[in-house]
């Protein structure tokens, strides 16, 4: 795996005769491999009851983490990196490939935790493109009962690799997703950086969700902090041009084609609770969906305990936590397959069907933006570095984000579904 002009991951297969077995039946977007929909009939079985959006699922939780700082340090209830840590109390795990703060190169990338301590160093939530491969080498090699975190295509990856190679497949005893808009390159973190008074080339660290104390927790800020002085320096989101999550910013190629928005194929998964009833807290609260029979009860034992502090809200409450995932993931995603069909361009195959018959003109064209936003952002940040200045992208972007705030505004007011004749 290498970076990128932009900084993006890619596969670079020098030797294809060299290697062990065809990549394609590994990636989670490749017509060789099932979907998640058979992938968590395999793993889960038919008696875990099958949900249309959540795959198969046994409970689904709002809550936090009540123990300790674990939510004060994390992005949202702190349950995912509480979950993990647990794991490792209890013995189930010997360690966890996760995303941590990058040592050289880049500021983030995925790294072996063997303890408590470098668990915990792993929490918060990193849009950043990265890379597991090494990292998964070297926990296989030698770290014994290993734990997976990660988006939800990684997981299903992963999945894919464990039932493809032994050696993975014994060592891997709990997958974790994090529920994913979709994921960003780096010129995300680099954009909002600028935009704090931190640029590209002296970033030393990036906090994409800083809590603030007397906000909802959707109003949370970006801060940066500059290799050159040590200076933190933090702004609102809100004032940062790029930041709108259905925008389509740095948005990757690959996440146009994803349908899978919770991680259907983890034993596990951890999101943002959106939902009105628990967005007015500033301390942030998860979303949980729990398909493995162990981590259910690890949850419940320390629920009872007064560990976690969880609500039980049902599988449609916690889908609807994620309504803006489905809609880019349902019917955005149906006009991006016709659209692809249309013009002669490939994309795999998808449990969604292809089609506009039930999406009306305006929301059409906000999707066929989103999709021209998705490469102007890379763009005007490219033009932004070649001028020195981040005022070129700032500029287009703060331009392209009003003409979808109005486009939403008239989807509201005068959109209707195109006929079906």
């Amino acid at each position: 795996m290498s970076r990128d002009s932009d900084g993006v991951m890619q596969a670079v297969i020098a030797d294809a005769a060299a290697l062990d077995a065809e990549p394609g039946g590994v990636c989670p977007f490749s017509d060789a491999t099932p979907d998640e929909g058979a992938v968590g009939t395999r793993v889960f079985g038919t008696d875990v009851p099958a949900d249309p959006r959540l795959g198969r699922v046994r409970r689904s939780y709002a809550g936090f983490a009540a123990a300790a700082d674990f939510r004060a340090k994390g992005s949202s209830g702190g349950m995912a990196t509480w979950v993990l840590v647990e794991a490792m109390r209890q013995g189930m795990i010997d360690a966890v490939v996760n995303v941590h703060p990058a040592k050289d190169g880049g500021l983030f990338n995925f790294a072996v935790a063997r303890s408590e301590a470098e668990i915990r160093a792993g929490a918060k939530t990193r849009y950043y493109s990265v890379s597991f491969d090494t990292a998964l080498r070297d926990a296989i090699d030698g770290s014994g009962r290993i734990a997976f975190v990660g988006v939800p295509c990684f997981v299903t990856a992963v999945r894919h690799l464990a039932a493809a190679d032994p050696a993975v497949g014994d060592a891997l005893v709990l997958t974790v997703a994090i529920i994913c808009g979709h994921m960003k390159s780096p010129g995300f973190a680099e954009s909002l950086a600028w935009q704090v008074g931190v640029a590209p080339d002296d970033i030393a660290a990036v906090d994409f969700r800083v809590k603030q104390p007397d906000r909802s927790a959707k109003m949370y800020g970006f801060s940066a902090i500059s290799k050159a002085t040590g200076e933190t320096r933090m702004k609102p989101m809100a004032q940062l041009a790029g930041r709108r999550w259905d925008g389509g910013y740095f948005r990757l190629a690959a996440c146009d084609f994803c349908d899978d928005v919770v991680g259907e194929t983890a034993d596990v998964s951890f999101g943002d609770a959106w939902l009105p009833e628990y967005d007015a807290d500033p301390g942030g609260t998860n979303v949980v969906m729990v398909r493995s029979p162990a981590i259910e009860s690890l949850i419940e034992t320390a629920r009872t305990r007064g560990d976690v502090t969880l609500d039980d809200i049902g599988h449609d409450r916690a889908a609807a936590s994620q309504a803006g995932g489905f809609r880019d993931r349902r019917d955005a995603l149906a006009y991006r397959l016709w659209h692809a069909d249309r013009t002669g361009r490939w994309h795999p195959r998808k449990r969604v069907t292809p089609g506009v018959s039930n999406i009306g003109r305006i929301r059409r064209l906000m999707y066929r933006v989103r999709m021209t936003v998705r490469r102007r952002s890379f763009a005007a940040l490219r033009l932004s570095k070649t001028v020195g200045s981040i005022l070129p992208y700032r500029y287009e972007m703060t331009a392209w984000h009003k003409f979808q705030v109005l486009l939403g505004k008239a989807d509201t007011k005068f959109g209707k579904p195109v006929s079906k004749k």
